[in-house]
């Protein structure tokens, strides 16, 4: 395979990105001049060397922040561990972070579910979830998981499904489950949510 259609193959596999607007992208890049082309690759390879995974909440990171294989953010011990916020993806973690609204810990799924997925467990960290969850819960510090999913058909479909596997765990050591309440209009993903909303949506969980 040429480098064009190569290229245009990896740049269609992006979530959300097409043949035709892969291709775009492609001789978009083909367009600029060589200095722009080599620091696009040397971004792309840097990823790969100085980005990692927090083993905690397992949202990614720079490694140069890492503190016995946790994110700043898991390492901080003046954040609330007793509650803990499961969202869809690194986005949403970003914007969340970003709004200054949430002071517990995170756990971040990796995506959401479509309706009628048959294997939930290799497009979410569900099995990674419940057995988080297990271990906080055994030596008494997680008290409450709020499941912050998305107000979309996937999100929903999410929320369902946790609903099925986390109960056992609520019932066994006295966990509170909620989910974010009003304030969520229909059909919005967390990244794009506001400050105000987002807060209504947390503050009113249930």
């Amino acid at each position: 395979m040429d480098p064009i259609s190569s290229l245009i193959e990896s740049f269609s596999k992006f979530p959300g990105i097409g043949p035709r607007q892969a291709k775009r992208f492609v001789y978009f890049l083909l367009a600029k001049d060589p200095a722009f082309r080599e620091d696009f690759s040397l971004a792309m390879i840097r990823l790969g060397e100085e980005i990692t995974q927090c083993v905690s909440c397992f949202r990614y990171f720079q490694k140069i922040h890492e503190k016995n294989g946790n994110c700043p953010i898991c390492a901080d011990a003046s954040r609330d561990a007793s509650k803990l916020l499961v969202i869809e993806k690194d986005v949403d973690f970003e914007n969340i972070q970003k709004m200054r609204i949430w002071d517990g810990m995170y756990f971040i799924l990796g995506g959401s579910l479509p309706v009628l997925e048959k294997e939930p467990t290799k497009k979410i960290r569900s099995k990674e979830l419940f057995y988080a969850v297990q271990e906080r819960a055994k030596n008494g510090t997680l008290k409450e998981i709020v499941l912050a999913m998305s107000a979309t058909t996937e999100g929903e479909n999410t929320l369902q499904y946790l609903d099925t596997i986390l109960p056992p765990l609520a019932e066994k050591y006295e966990l509170k489950i909620t989910a974010l309440g009003r304030g969520l209009s229909s059909g919005t993903e967390l990244e794009y949510s506001d400050p105000d909303t987002m807060k209504n949506a947390l503050t009113n969980r249930r």
